[in-house]
């Protein structure tokens, strides 16, 4: 018995194997960003900046609760008068009564901020400060070059009106 084999079975099956292998063994982003240690550290920028990963960034809430009672006293002074058998009897009466106690609670809050964000933003704010002193320098020149043009041209045509 013969196995008849048809030649675009054959080429069908050798184009799937090929694209498994690729599939199979293709790159992979991840791995190529873990392996290259500068594409890591342009990751880490990026992640950082938009603050994905705020892990240094700690609210600290602390409440302390400090009770402090002021009494209030107020003196009633009452006088009664008894009168006995042509005698006058005056009595004075005095009562304390406690008007109000004070309660005071404070909460602290505090923020620890993620120093690694902000070391990133002072270092590109640093870049860009001396992008914008080496693009200054740059225009000055341009503007001394267009300023001699500017004098030659205006110069060349007194020269040519003259004549």
């Amino acid at each position: 018995m013969k196995i008849k084999i048809d030649p675009i079975n054959v080429i069908l099956l050798i184009a799937i194997l090929l694209f498994l292998i690729l599939w199979l063994f293709s790159c992979n982003p991840v791995k190529q960003v873990l392996r290259d240690q500068n594409k890591l550290d342009a990751v880490a920028k990026v992640v950082v900046a938009g603050g994905y990963c705020a892990n240094d960034t700690t609210f600290i809430v602390k409440s302390d609760t400090t009770i402090k009672v002021d009494t209030l006293v107020q003196n009633d002074t009452t006088i009664q008068v008894e009168t006995r058998n042509d005698t006058t009897f005056l009595t004075r009466l005095k009562y304390r009564d406690i008007i109000k106690s004070i309660t005071i609670h404070d909460t602290i809050k505090s923020v620890v901020v993620d120093n690694a964000r902000l070391n990133l933003i002072q270092a590109d704010l640093a870049a860009s400060k001396a992008m914008a002193k080496e693009w200054e320098s740059k225009a000055e020149k341009r503007a001394g070059w267009l300023i001699i043009l500017i004098l030659a041209i205006a110069g060349f045509i007194y020269l040519k009106l003259k004549k």
